[in-house]
């Protein structure tokens, strides 16, 4: 099965943060299935949250959690992603 690279955005009053995750998937269809139930529980502490257009809001409109992308990629190409982000090069 394929890897899909799942984009999240998260907005809280006025500050934007990217999430990014990995899936393994049959197709984009499933990945993003997948991505939406995981979504659905991005805040643990509103066990109801309100459903809207690729995402969903939670705790009475003050988060915004949507997909913003879904693309077929490799653990290798997701993992360069990773390193390169998370990697303090101080030369």
């Amino acid at each position: 099965m394929p890897d899909y690279w799942i984009k999240i955005s998260e907005t809280e009053e006025d500050e934007l943060t990217y999430h990014n995750y990995l899936i393994t998937a049959k197709d984009r269809q499933e990945a993003k299935a997948f991505a939406m139930k995981f979504m659905e529980r991005f805040i643990d502490y509103d066990s109801n949250p309100d459903k809207i257009e690729d995402g969903y809001v939670f705790c009475n409109k003050a988060v915004f959690v949507r997909l913003t992308d879904v693309k077929e990629t490799t653990k290798e190409e997701f993992k360069q992603f990773l390193l390169k982000t998370h990697t303090i090069n101080m030369t």
